[in-house]
């Protein structure tokens, strides 16, 4: 996961982007802008929609107009007006890993970036059948 933020942060670097880097709160330590529990959702076998109730927590450094979507259809799940710490319950499912952004109305900027991962127990086994006549 290091390697991965590294190599996110390099390339927006390159790109010429700013990266959004967590916001210290009094000096105890990094806080994250958006955080959704429980991260992870597990279903019983390989390809079955996981079902989840997911808690999103925003903390943003300024009051302002903020949304939460779907990172792949851009679908826009929420909207809060001048508002700095707010909550959403969603009710998660899906067969796959989703990301979420959080984006400021004003300025359409993804400020944060979250993925729920979809994890099974029995992964699916093809079986060889053999086909005997005697």
């Amino acid at each position: 996961m290091y390697f991965k933020l590294v190599s996110v942060n390099a390339l927006t670097l390159i790109a010429g982007m700013s990266v959004h880097q967590p916001v210290l709160a009094n000096g105890e330590g990094a806080t994250e802008i958006l955080h959704a529990a429980p991260s992870k959702c597990v279903a019983l076998n390989e390809g079955r929609t996981c079902y989840a109730d997911v808690k999103f927590s925003i903390n943003t450094p300024v009051v302002g107009d903020y949304c939460i979507r779907e990172s792949t259809s851009k679908k826009i799940l929420q909207c809060w007006a001048q508002s700095q710490s707010f909550e959403f319950v969603l009710g998660f499912g899906s067969a796959e890993s989703m990301s979420y952004e959080l984006i400021s109305k004003s300025q359409r900027d993804v400020l944060a970036v979250t993925t729920i991962e979809v994890n099974w127990v029995h992964k699916i086994r093809t079986k060889k059948r053999r086909w005997r006549l005697f």
